[in-house]
């Protein structure tokens, strides 16, 4: 693939799509209580139940200390526990709690919304596509980042 101006770069595209739908979904969870933060803390819980906090932190990409004080506020929320491992006392698992479901429910209700209105104006064939392409793409830069091949030229 040939240089494009940034304007045209699928990359930046992708980038500014992304930020796009988090700030859209950061304002119709407001109302919920929930900073930008502690969704992602709560949604990578919610498929990663009962990790440990190091796992946690490494999976969003953030500081153990900063991920504490977020599972702290989420834990006084009565929305996670922290629980021994049983098999090393001294490592805690991560866990929500039954009070934490309405508010995932009302999470990913609003998150169907939003994405809704991002792909309207697409057929179904469409969206799957797009769908697919971004699978195939993310596949493809997870086996780049799994061979070592970052380094400019490979």
């Amino acid at each position: 693939m040939s240089y494009r101006e940034p304007a045209e770069n699928v990359g930046f595209i992708i980038g500014d799509v992304s930020r796009m739908l988090r700030t859209v979904y950061d304002r119709r969870v407001e109302p919920l209580g929930l900073t930008r933060a502690q969704w992602r803390v709560l949604a990578r819980i919610s498929r990663k139940e009962g990790c440990t906090q190091t796992e946690l932190a490494a999976e969003l990409e953030i500081e153990k200390p900063t991920l504490g004080r977020l599972v702290d506020r989420l834990q006084a929320n009565d929305w996670v526990e922290r629980r021994a491992d049983e098999t090393d006392a001294r490592t805690k698992r991560i866990f929500l709690t039954s009070r934490a479901q309405p508010v995932l429910k009302k999470m990913y209700s609003l998150a169907d919304d939003v994405l809704d209105g991002a792909i309207a104006g697409l057929t179904r064939e469409q969206a799957d596509q797009l769908l697919q392409s971004l699978l195939h793409v993310k596949s493809n830069l997870s086996e780049l980042l799994t061979n070592g091949n970052t380094a400019a030229g490979r």
